[in-house]
């Protein structure tokens, strides 16, 4: 059963109706008329709606107080706001004894489980920030980030690799004075964990007896002791680690230190940058996860009380925040999966049918791909963020969609089932526009959130900015995406110079979030993406967006995935290499003529891809799950030992594997 209340339900009401503001005279600027705001019931008014600017465990508990269901789930362990304020309690007091207080970083290098959502919330109460690093991370960039956050304690997931790598860190110089192991089970009920451990034998053996399932049953206990055993034995030879269990047996303590306000206190670092050099640490608020929240409560996005979602990101990205925090301040209860493969992905939806998940082209086409569903009415609100979602992928997706049901409902209301699409930086609190569906229009990115402004100016890079020349474009112009509001981070973690370049004041006085993605708003407010500044190329002097390259080839029927790099060239400095995957594995190289011809109709002859690159598949990243570019760039496929080449067609050898 959907639960939802009369104020939330209200905003259905308004379906397909524009605010009375919208016979307003437009300037023709974006950012100051926002035409998006006629789409929302509240439109103009949304600056009396007020919230409260304070940390966000007061936040959250007071936004949460008339929520009587389970609001987090983790592998059939349930949590009210009751029980999550108990756990979260019970931390405050751990780290109170701990001598953790207001300024301290603590950090985290964890798979999705619940606890990071109390840790989190525990440390924002008490004026403290949770540093959040990424599971993959090497030692070498764990010792980066911990010692960035001056955090003298980091709690780890305990998997060998994770752990390994964190041992590796403090061996290289890392400040941490204390790690604490915890185990991904740690919040699974003992029954359920019995259930998994079944189902487990079960699928070691082929036609198993009962009593054969019982005895692999007790092998598998027996082994996942033994290895923990050995783990935690090898881990405590660097002499500072101690298990969850001797965590919570040495510190107990009864003492909260507490803080009031810290709404402007650092309460989350995540990091962004690259694979080489250091990350960038982006400090957010409890004044920014508030904010966004905030906006996802009133953005009327179709996040009702009561429905249930499927989170599968983990907390070390910015929009892990979006598909956490913010929906249980909606009311919206969080189903956390610690660990999938792609592949698993479509089966999860199947399971769990969660009225919201938030995904990524490549998830999304792996649904389409699986075809196990046989009813999409439970969807309210599909979401894709992350990465750029085609045309033709957006369309298949609603098509598939449609073609299962196609339709929910939440009270009265029918929802049509469609991707809707998100965009967003990490250091605007992630979700910064939304498809929200009275304004829907395929391939637009959505509106801006309600107490989100987003404007397109000249793409002008940091060095050469300046503010009293910078012009801002009108309907339908193409530029680079900027954001202003309470969303934007206050700052990059001890590096101003990065700050500077990406957080600049405009003439109207407000600070300004410079995304590096190009795209237009047209005169409804509606906002489209047109690929990343970063991701463009000069080659022989003129100007080649790959983003835009890719559009041009994905539209080719026998394409079924593609990604453009750059890559040094002597000539012509820097040319096009498209690797791409088609959709008839047999298809002879004429099909690369083809693509060859359609991009000579719409574009100049310098947006020709040098090379043409076969792949079976895209190589993905292994946590946000979306095309790993940055990999592709690296190859060197002019190896004439691991390619060959014919013409403009590369082709990855295939290496037999010796006897």
């Amino acid at each position: 059963m959907i639960l939802y209340d009369e104020k939330h339900l209200a905003n259905l009401n308004g379906q397909g109706k524009l605010n009375a503001d919208e016979s307003k005279k437009l300037t023709g600027y974006a950012s100051i008329d926002k035409p998006w705001l006629k789409w929302y019931q509240h439109g103009k008014d949304f600056k009396d709606i007020k919230f409260n600017k304070t940390n966000c465990y007061d936040y959250f508990f007071d936004v949460t107080k008339d929520y009587d269901w389970p609001l987090i789930e983790y592998y059939g362990k349930k949590y009210t706001k009751e029980e999550i304020k108990e756990e979260v309690d019970t931390y405050i007091k751990r780290f109170t004894a701990m001598g953790i207080k207001e300024g301290d970083t603590v950090s985290f290098v964890l798979l999705n489980v619940p606890e990071t959502m109390f840790f989190l919330l525990a440390l924002s109460k008490m004026g403290a920030a949770a540093n959040l690093i990424k599971f993959d991370e090497s030692p070498e960039r764990i010792k980066f980030m911990t010692n960035l956050s001056n955090s003298k304690y980091l709690f780890a997931s305990e998997v060998p690799f994770i752990m390994d790598n964190v041992a590796s860190s403090l061996d290289l110089g890392s400040n941490i004075e204390k790690v604490i192991s915890l185990p991904v089970t740690e919040a699974i009920p003992k029954e359920e964990m019995t259930k998994m451990l079944y189902e487990q034998a079960k699928g070691n053996l082929e036609n198993p007896t009962e009593e054969e399932i019982v005895e692999e049953v007790t092998k598998i206990y027996h082994k996942t002791i033994n290895d923990r055993a050995n783990l935690i034995e090898r881990l405590k030879l660097h002499g500072n680690f101690i298990t969850i269990e001797e965590w919570k047996d040495t510190y107990i303590g009864e003492e909260m230190r507490t803080i009031e306000d810290g709404s402007d206190n650092t309460v989350a670092i995540v990091y962004t940058g690259g694979t080489t050099g250091d990350p960038k640490g982006v400090g957010l608020t409890n004044n920014n996860l508030n904010a966004s929240a905030h906006n996802f409560l009133y953005s009327e996005m179709d996040f009702y009380p009561g429905l249930k979602s499927m989170n599968i990101l983990p907390p070390s990205i910015g929009y892990y925040f979006n598909a956490t925090y913010n929906l249980l301040c909606c009311g919206v209860s969080v189903n956390f999966i610690s660990q999938f493969k792609v592949q698993e992905y479509p089966k999860l939806i199947k399971e769990h049918k969660p009225n919201i998940f938030m995904a990524g082209p490549i998830l999304l086409k792996a649904i389409v791909d699986a075809d196990v569903l046989d009813d999409t009415s439970f969807m309210v609100a599909p979401i894709s963020g992350g990465d750029k979602l085609f045309l033709e992928e957006e369309e298949r997706f609603n098509e598939y969609a449609k073609s299962k049901g196609g339709v929910a409902t939440v009270g009265d209301e029918a929802i049509e089932v469609m991707v809707r699409q998100g965009w967003g930086l990490t250091e605007s609190t992630a979700a910064a526009s939304y498809l929200n569906r009275k304004a829907a229009k395929t391939g637009s990115i959505g509106i801006p959130l309600i107490d989100v402004t987003v404007g397109v100016f000249d793409y002008v890079p940091a060095d050469e900015f300046d503010k009293d020349t910078l012009e801002e474009k009108k309907y339908g112009e193409i530029g680079e995406l900027c954001i202003t509001g309470d969303t934007v981070m206050k700052g990059y973690l001890n590096n101003p110079e990065a700050t500077k370049a990406l957080l600049r004041e405009h003439r109207d006085g407000k600070i300004w979030l410079h995304s590096d993605d190009l795209g237009y708003i047209d005169e409804d407010g509606r906002v489209f993406h047109k690929g990343r500044a970063k991701r463009m190329l000069t080659r022989s002097g003129a100007k080649v967006w790959l983003g835009t390259l890719e559009d041009t080839i994905r539209s080719h029927p026998m394409v079924d995935a593609c990604c453009c790099v750059k890559m040094e060239d002597e000539e012509e400095r820097e040319v096009p290499v498209a690797h791409i995957v088609l959709k008839d594995k047999e298809s002879t190289n004429s099909v690369f003529e083809e693509i060859d011809e359609l991009v000579k109709t719409n574009y100049p002859e310098s947006y020709l891809p040098k090379f043409y690159v076969k792949k079976e598949e895209l190589p993905i990243t292994e946590v946000n799950k979306k095309v790993d570019f940055k990999s592709l760039e690296k190859e060197n496929v002019l190896d004439p030992d691991n390619y060959s080449i014919s013409g403009k067609v590369i082709t990855p050898k295939v290496k037999v594997m010796k006897k």
